[in-house]
């Protein structure tokens, strides 16, 4: 217990100086696709580094076809969520960001129930409620709100929500070409090989978007303060990203859930503190409101789980009859009340 607890801590800190970190570097270089290009690199590079420090941490894998091929789809969606994510820091607060952040409940709800046609409980869907209500009081009443930031806060989330349901579905239909290909990759080489591929694919946006700013000779260089924040906050990233899978190992996805849901409320409550940010009391009750409704939501994933298991076993059943899919499942496969 005390173990999980120091790690739960910093983590908690670890992600709180990644973010604070994060927008201090875009209020001053306000260029967030550079930022994500960097925090990929120096991922990787530290991933790199552990592998090689006899500390406890797997060696890195030669990289073969099956292990790219099986890397390629969590790397694309890196790319587009991390970007999303840091153009909205570069808009709106780190505490909006976050709270806008806690939608993906709402998302992942409405993804399954499109898609897969499925009926929750009504404690579920209730617990969307209070969750979507605070989320539109932060948003009614932030003083520094803006459209852009706010959509690409929403985008960001979205992108993480698809990419966890298609991760889902990939990794977990046997019917499907990539669980055929797929190999198993220990959490080092998933992060490395994830944030590597992303540098790398990431190239042409970076190239086009802001390399010809970076690169200006009409432009004042870089500060080594600003070097020093970008270090800090791929090496902080990286740490996270340790912690976050290390967390997960010692315990059950709901434990972690709720973890999870902790370290949100501490990354806004440090930001708002880091940065000064005036709080209406609106805007606290919206963010309380937000929280209380997340909350609810983790009582009840106990049912989301028991939901997204019928899933995998209806695709697994069609998989063995060697039988492509004539319908969706129905509601009457699904219902879990």
């Amino acid at each position: 217990m005390v173990k999980f607890l120091t790690m739960c801590l910093l983590w908690y800190a670890s992600s709180a100086v990644t973010n604070n970190l994060s927008k201090q570097i875009l209020n001053e270089y306000q260029h967030p696709v550079t930022l994500t290009y960097v925090q990929f690199a120096l991922v990787s590079i530290c991933c790199a580094i552990a592998a090689n420090v006899n500390i406890g941490f797997c060696q890195i894998r030669a990289p073969t076809i099956d292990i790219l091929y099986t890397i390629l789809p969590l790397a694309l969606f890196q790319i587009f969520g991390h970007i999303f994510s840091s153009v909205a820091m570069s808009y709106v607060p780190v505490s909006f960001a976050h709270t806008i952040k806690a939608l993906s409940p709402l998302f992942t709800i409405m993804l399954y129930r499109s898609i897969y046609k499925i009926m929750y409980t009504r404690r579920v869907y209730l617990s969307l409620v209070p969750l979507t209500m605070g989320v539109m009081l932060v948003c009614a009443t932030e003083i520094k709100f803006h459209v852009i930031g706010f959509l690409c806060a929403l985008a960001s989330t979205f992108v993480f929500v698809v990419q966890n349901v298609v991760s889902k579905k990939l990794f977990n239909d046997s019917s499907s070409k990539v669980v055929s290909t797929a190999v198993k990759i220990d959490k080092l080489n998933m992060l490395f090989y994830s944030s590597s591929m992303a540098f790398i694919l990431m190239f042409p946006i970076w190239a086009y978007d802001e390399a010809p700013a970076f690169f200006n000779s009409d432009t004042d260089p870089l500060s080594f303060r600003l070097y020093t924040l970008f270090a800090l906050n791929g090496i902080s990233q990286f740490v996270q990203s340790v912690l976050a899978f290390w967390i997960l190992s010692l315990t059950s996805p709901i434990t972690y859930s709720i973890a999870s849901l902790v370290k949100r409320i501490f990354v806004i409550t440090a930001s708002i503190i880091y940065f000064r940010d005036k709080v209406s009391i609106t805007q606290a009750a919206g963010i309380c409101l937000t929280f209380f409704g997340l909350w609810l939501y983790n009582e009840a994933k106990r049912e989301v789980a028991r939901t997204e298991a019928k899933i995998s076993a209806i695709h697994e059943r069609r998989a063995s009859h060697h039988a492509l899919p004539t319908r969706n499942p129905t509601e009457k496969d699904l219902d879990v009340r």
